[in-house]
């Protein structure tokens, strides 16, 4: 039976992770969107990217980096918007997953690095050797996450003062 439990525990692990821009309507549409100007990641080996913006009313934005249209790379210049929680990019379908740069610049820049490909979306998160995946079905394309309130960074809902009482 001990050695039942550790296996158990296994299996009652999420795959996924939760993540609270894949969740949020608005931060979904931002990561499809990005990917459909990529062309899906299929349409060569060249990237999009965009800061995750948390509007002062806690909603997610989205906004767009010019096109380097760059050999598998995508550049920005210029200072990161301050209310920048997070940087979305593209891969080609051939390489979905995270490059050891992603990670190492997710921990630079102290902002969640998210990359994309037409199957799967993983979350390089500052601190972390290794990025984490979020979802690896196609269908995460197509999906609408639930119009639930969204949390802002402090993982509290928009509705709520950062002391825990409503904004009434």
């Amino acid at each position: 039976m001990r050695r039942a439990l550790p296996l158990l525990l296994l299996f009652a692990l999420p795959l996924f992770a939760a993540d609270n821009v894949y969740e949020s309507p608005s931060g979904h549409k931002c990561l499809v969107e990005i990917l459909r100007r990529s062309g899906w990641g299929l349409g060569g080996p060249f990237e999009r990217a965009a800061f995750i913006i948390e509007n002062l009313d806690g909603s997610l934005g989205c906004k767009e980096w010019p096109s380097a249209h760059e050999y598998h790379a995508e550049k920005f210049f210029g200072a990161i918007p301050p209310q920048a929680i997070a940087i979305v990019h593209t891969h080609p379908v051939q390489f979905p997953m995270p490059s050891k740069q992603d990670d190492a610049e997710a921990t630079r820049l102290g902002i969640p690095i998210y990359t994309l490909t037409i199957r799967r979306v993983y979350k390089s998160v500052p601190g972390q050797d290794q990025a984490v995946l979020i979802t690896d079905r196609q269908s995460w394309i197509r999906e609408t996450p639930s119009l639930k309130p969204p949390l802002r960074a402090d993982k509290l809902p928009v509705d709520v003062k950062s002391d825990g009482l409503a904004n009434k």
